[in-house]
């Protein structure tokens, strides 16, 4: 008996691994192949959204230091502002000043022009006037005065 068992197991083995076997795959499988499918459509999806948020940072980044560098030129832009308009405050003060003075040195150049007319005009009188020939001469002038026709 022990042949024949022997002998029904070896057949059972050679039948065993003469049959075809099928090779049906689980239902499982398509299922996970699925999901992986779709996991690796949502990965690339998350790089080109995380790419997309990178840029957009970026972005941010630059426009928040665009304005600031604006700010800080705006403040220099106002600082610059305050000062020419000290300096046209200043100038103008000056200008109103010299136009005084020029005013005064009019005023005091008639004046002079008339004292110098009025001499001129007194000495003309005095020599067109007759001179006695028994008159003593006459003392000198000094010679700075306006008289004295150092002119």
């Amino acid at each position: 008996m022990r042949y024949l068992f022997i002998a029904l197991v070896a057949g059972g083995l050679e039948v065993g691994c003469a049959t075809p076997q099928v090779s049906s795959r689980p239902q499982v499988s398509e299922e996970v192949e699925r999901w992986q499918r779709r996991y690796q459509e949502e990965c690339e999806r998350a790089e080109a959204l995380a790419v997309r948020l990178a840029a957009a940072e970026s972005a941010l980044e630059q426009a928040a230091q665009e304005r600031a560098e604006s700010g800080q030129l705006t403040h220099l832009l106002e600082d610059e502002l305050d000062r020419s308009v000290a300096e046209r405050h200043s100038l103008v003060e000056h200008n109103a000043q010299l136009v005084t003075r020029q005013r005064e040195l009019t005023a005091l150049q008639e004046e002079l022009e008339d004292v110098w007319y009025q001499s001129a005009l007194s000495r003309a009188r005095r020599r067109s006037q007759p001179q006695p020939a028994q008159q003593t001469p006459a003392p000198q002038e000094p010679a700075g005065s306006p008289e004295g026709g150092s002119r």
